[in-house]
């Protein structure tokens, strides 16, 4: 049972190890089903044209690896899969990001 709980903390942890992907999760979490498409979640950066080129080849991959998204590549759709602890632990990042 220790062992899974270190996982899920890796994984939840690589996750939200990049400010991207924190904003990502957290859009994702607010919208009504969780879903959002790569040009919604591109528009949350500064160049969403180099956004959509790291959420492609970067975010997307490991998010989706880790579970924490469904990401359909045909549709460009992307979908939270849902995780209380994971959004605990994203509220504490987002709290400690904006105290920057």
């Amino acid at each position: 049972m220790e062992r899974f709980e270190s996982q899920r903390l890796d994984t939840v942890f690589d996750a939200l190890s990049n400010g991207e992907r924190r904003r990502m999760v957290q859009y994702l979490t607010e919208a009504t089903d969780g879903t959002a498409t790569v040009e919604e979640l591109a528009a949350l950066g500064d160049d969403p044209t180099q956004s959509k080129v790291r959420l492609r080849h970067i975010h997307l991959p490991r998010l989706s690896a880790t579970k924490v998204v469904e990401y359909d590549e045909r549709s460009e759709t992307v979908r939270y899969r849902g995780s209380p602890f994971l959004e605990r632990v994203l509220d504490c990042c987002l709290e400690h990001d904006q105290a920057r």
